[in-house]
């Protein structure tokens, strides 16, 4: 009697425990995202076409031969005529002046100014600090029975010291039961151990010292003198010697006259003939807009429907309640494991990937859905699972437009020992 109401009391803690873990909302991993959604598409739109072509023209043209008949006699003339003459002469012009004249002198100068120079700097110094680090040291005292494996009734955290080391641990003390000994198990899983290691730190050291040094200020300065300047030009004029002359000669009286003739002939000319119009035409019309998308892959691990109808029986006969002890997310030892992941959203994953941490079982899910991936992982060796979280990793692959990224959803189930599996082993 006392060991059926020990195994009731830590089968509740258990189906509370784990279905706290369970119950987790995915809703934590929801993200939104901007994505562009490409509205581009062809519009019906009128297009000006400009087109024409050239047509020839038959027309006549007159073809002038008119041409001039040269001819005249020279006669003596008199005439008096204007002679344009003269010469360049030159004379001197003197603009020598006194000029106020600048020039430059080198003055040396200077004085001596000082600087700090600032040396400070860190230095590395060393010290031993005491230091908690990852461990997997697991010891244990008692006796444990070999066949069968007790429930816990004692779980806690502890910071002590074992085998003179200090250790961060978890004693899990065993108490077994369908056997007649009073003999406990304890189990000491450390997960943490103090370790004193030699650690680096830097120090600011300020220091320093004063630089001298010499300012140049040495400097040309501009100082002025009168200068005579001896400068002058020579400047050209134009001495008018014009005058009227009287002159005899010949000049040459012109009789040309003109002949005019022709006749008409036929030429061809192009002339260009537009016919430009308006056509109807297909033109695409690139546009979109941006929008945010929710993301939030949700999955879940869930029975075959025989082992859930297992489970259900199960219950019953330890209590008449189809959900106790056993919830839907505790499973028998060898089961199947059926593997769901929904993915809402306005854009789809191309992938969902499903592992099982800690046992190198993995899987991709299949679409069978509009947002709905669906597979199973199951291997013989589930057999010996027993008493242990299994946690199954789904993670969704996206790609819009070249960007990538991944979306993770974790679910935690629960495996417990029961031979009842050996009469159900074909589901």
């Amino acid at each position: 009697m006392i060991k059926r109401r020990l195994f009731s009391t830590l089968t509740v803690f258990l189906f509370v425990f784990i279905s706290v873990t369970f119950l987790i909302p995915s809703d934590l991993n929801a993200e939104t995202r901007e994505f562009w959604v490409d509205t581009s598409h062809w519009e019906t739109n009128n297009v000006w076409v400009s087109e024409g072509h050239f047509q020839d023209t038959q027309e006549k043209r007159w073809v002038d031969t008119s041409y001039t008949v040269t001819q005249g006699y020279w006669e003596n003339s008199t005439k008096n005529v204007w002679v344009s003459s003269g010469y360049t002469a030159s004379r001197w012009v003197d603009t020598s002046h006194w000029v106020n004249q600048a020039y430059s002198v080198w003055v040396s100068s200077g004085y001596t100014a000082s600087r700090w120079v600032d040396t400070s700097h860190y230095e590395t110094r060393y010290r031993y600090v005491d230091k908690w680090i990852p461990t997997s040291a697991t010891f244990s005292s008692g006796s444990r029975w070999v066949l069968y494996v007790g429930y816990p009734y004692s779980v806690g955290y502890y910071v002590g010291t074992i085998n003179g080391t200090r250790y961060k641990y978890k004693k899990t003390v065993y108490f077994p039961y369908w056997v007649t000994s009073t003999a406990t198990y304890t189990l000491y899983e450390c997960y943490q151990k103090l370790v004193t290691v030699l650690e680096s730190y830097s120090v600011w050291v300020s220091s320093g010292y004063t630089s001298y040094y010499w300012v140049d200020t040495s400097h040309y300065e501009t100082r002025y003198r009168d200068v005579w300047v001896t400068s002058g030009y020579s400047q050209s004029y134009w001495v008018d010697t014009s005058h009227w002359e009287t002159q005899t000669g010949k000049r040459w009286v012109d009789t040309s006259y003109t002949v005019t003739q022709g006749y008409w002939e036929n030429y061809t000319t192009s002339t260009w003939v537009n016919t430009s119009h308006w056509e109807t035409n297909n033109v695409w019309v690139s546009e979109g807009h941006w929008v945010d998308a929710d993301l939030d892959p949700y999955g879940k691990v869930l029975h075959t429907e025989q082992w859930n109808l297992n489970r259900i029986n199960y219950n019953l006969s330890k209590t008449g309640d189809p959900d106790k002890p056993r919830g839907y997310e505790i499973f028998f030892n060898g089961e199947k494991f059926v593997l769901e992941c929904d993915s809402p959203g306005d854009f789809q994953p191309e992938s969902v990937h499903v592992e099982f941490l800690g046992t190198g079982f993995e899987t991709d899910l299949t679409k069978t859905g509009d947002s709905k991936w669906e597979g199973s992982i199951w291997d013989k060796s589930f057999i010996y699972f027993h008493d242990r979280d299994c946690v199954f990793k789904f993670t969704a692959s996206y790609d819009y437009n070249g960007d990538k990224f991944d979306l993770d959803d974790e679910v935690t189930v629960y495996i417990v020992r029961d031979y009842y599996w050996e009469l159900h082993r074909g589901f």
